[in-house]
């Protein structure tokens, strides 16, 4: 589950994706992620990622569509 503030905000279902703004900028993490039972988990680290939107237009647009709906979320 996500908790921001120490209070739960939302529960993530299988296939789920978290942690997209750590890999834009070297801010303070904006909630904590628990697992409540067995999980796997990728990682996929920060030059990996700018790699990959730097050479891809698509995927770019489509991770800034979703940060937008994050902030309109909110």
């Amino acid at each position: 589950h996500i908790e921001r503030g120490g209070s739960h905000v939302a529960t993530l279902e299988p296939g789920a994706h978290f942690g997209e703004l750590s890999l834009l900028d070297d801010g303070p993490r904006s909630a904590t992620v628990t697992t409540t039972g067995p999980a796997t988990l990728l990682a996929i680290d920060r030059a990996t990622v700018r790699t990959a939107l730097a050479t891809s237009s698509d995927l770019a647009l489509a991770l800034l569509a979703h940060l937008a709906g994050l902030v309109r979320d909110r």
